[in-house]
């Protein structure tokens, strides 16, 4: 028997951010750059207490803490910002997962997408996030199921699909 899966809900803005931020930092890069800012300023500041040259401290210091900017900004105000100009994320969603792909529609989409789009799924506390590997997120929040039985077989799609 084919499963499928179908959802009607509404995004908040907390959970679209959240879900997006937990994405961002499970990625590979994003931790990479968590540990060469800190790093960049963790050299600046032995530089500074054992009077190091004052443009290498200030070079070192000035571009950890560049990068932890760009980190703030990529993982919480862009989201957030995009959540909030974006006209899509105001009304319903209507998602259906089925075996042949993703319908998803709202008041401005109809469109049915190939599993073969996603390269990957996280199930995470209140979320499902599939992924493209690039710029791709669909966020499926857990709250959205009416029952365990449909998360089960939404679960069993991701399983065989992804």
């Amino acid at each position: 028997m084919e499963d499928v899966v179908e959802l009607r809900f509404k995004y908040s803005e907390e959970e679209y951010v959240s879900a997006y931020r937990k994405y961002f930092l499970a990625k590979k890069r994003a931790t990479f750059f968590i540990i060469m800012a800190a790093g960049l300023v963790v050299v600046g500041i032995y530089f500074l207490v054992f009077n190091g040259d004052v443009a290498l401290t200030v070079s070192f210091i000035a571009t950890g803490a560049f990068l932890f900017g760009l980190l703030v900004t990529s993982s919480i105000l862009l989201p957030r910002q995009r959540f909030r100009t974006d006209a899509r994320f105001k009304g319903e969603y209507r998602l259906r997962f089925s075996d042949e792909g993703i319908e998803f529609q709202t008041a401005d989409i109809d469109a049915k997408v190939s599993w073969r789009v996603y390269k990957e799924a996280f199930e995470l506390r209140r979320f499902y996030l599939l992924s493209d590997g690039a710029a791709t997120l669909t966020v499926v929040p857990k709250r959205v199921f009416t029952s365990t039985e449909q998360e089960s077989a939404f679960r069993r799609l991701l399983d065989a699909k992804v």
